[in-house]
């Protein structure tokens, strides 16, 4: 069941990908179906995973085990699998069959913790990427000062040559208008500076094929990782390793800041009241999400014809819920898809 008449999306979930296991996803799902974590639709889910290791855990969740099926899959994909191994020999795993299944029409998105570079693999290969894109890349939304910016690629392919940074420009436009509800969003590239002579020979490159395109993509330019949080720019392009780095970057200053700030709050005991006060008002009212890296968690690959999200695979319950709610927004963005192919042709 991808869609029924009353708005629901059929989500599959890949049990087997987590770091700490599969009560993760199963959690996480709990969340969304509950309303702790919301979604704007009503959510069915499949569960794919090995049958041993899930039912245990799904028995605890009587929510999750209504509204949900469970596909026992004999295999798993493991966190040091090389993507070529994966797509030889992981044919039968909770990974490959969610993904199958969104390729059927079974289910309308999959979602996994697993291995990136095999998820990559096994989505590229199953689903295939759409008309006139290349190679997919992996997006997400970050918070800025200004409100949200999409960001890509961050981590599927280390090393992009102009064309393909161009495209994951157009691919982010359509991303940023259907996910942030942006008619016109501005792109920028990011760089180490925004001098002419400043970046790679390929940045170098794909900065002149933007500012030179046949159709406007309101291109701002260079910017800096500290700009691209201030919200210069709708859409950030990078390379996947450059991309990668600065995610983790500010995934890891977030953490340090709320630690440095709660261990400085509460060393003192006017402190510790001023926490108790601030916890009933901030983050009651906005459930922490702004402070929470968690709740930016799930990441699209972009690009395919065919939607997959991925979790960090250090994900908690909270952080794969988020991941879920992103599959869900996604999936409701029906001509995204459409727009991306139209404006490729176009460039």
């Amino acid at each position: 069941m991808v869609r029924d008449s009353g708005a629901c999306v059929s989500v599959a979930l890949d049990a087997m990908g987590a770091d700490l296991g599969p009560e993760v996803a199963i959690k996480g799902a709990d969340l969304v179906l509950s309303g702790a974590v919301p979604c704007k639709h009503k959510v069915h889910l499949s569960i794919y995973g090995k049958e041993s290791a899930v039912l245990p855990v799904l028995g605890k969740y009587k929510l999750v085990e209504k509204n949900s099926v469970f596909i026992d899959t004999p295999d798993a994909v493991l966190c040091d699998d090389r993507p070529s191994f994966a797509l030889r020999h992981r044919r039968k795993s909770s990974m490959w069959c969610a993904i199958e299944d969104v390729k059927k029409g079974v289910v309308a998105s999959a979602v996994s913790a697993g291995n990136t570079g095999a998820l990559m693999a096994i989505s590229r290969y199953l689903l295939g990427t759409l008309q006139g894109i290349d190679r997919p890349a992996i997006a997400t939304v970050l918070p800025s000062r200004k409100g949200s910016f999409v960001a890509l690629d961050l981590g599927a392919n280390a090393e992009c040559a102009p064309g393909l940074l161009f495209q994951f420009a157009i691919m982010g436009r359509a991303f940023a208008r259907a996910v942030l509800g942006v008619e016109h969003p501005k792109v920028g590239l990011l760089n180490i500076g925004a001098e002419d002579t400043k970046g790679t020979y390929n940045i170098q490159e794909a900065f002149a094929l933007m500012r030179d395109a046949k159709q406007d993509i309101n291109f701002y330019g260079y910017v800096e990782a500290k700009e691209a949080f201030d919200g210069v720019a709708d859409v950030v392009v990078a390379d996947g390793f450059s991309g990668n780095i600065m995610l983790k970057t500010c995934e890891a200053v977030a953490g340090l800041t709320l630690h440095i700030l709660k261990k400085e709050i509460c060393s003192s005991l006017m402190g510790r009241a001023a926490m108790r006060i601030l916890r009933s008002c901030y983050f009651k009212r906005t459930s922490g999400s702004a402070l929470d890296v968690r709740s930016y968690n799930g990441a699209v690959l972009l690009g395919l014809n065919g939607i997959v999200v991925k979790s960090h695979g250090s994900a908690d319950a909270t952080a794969f819920a988020h991941a879920i709610k992103e599959a869900v927004c996604v999936i409701s963005q029906g001509d995204m898809a459409k727009e991306m192919i139209s404006e490729v042709s176009n460039g």
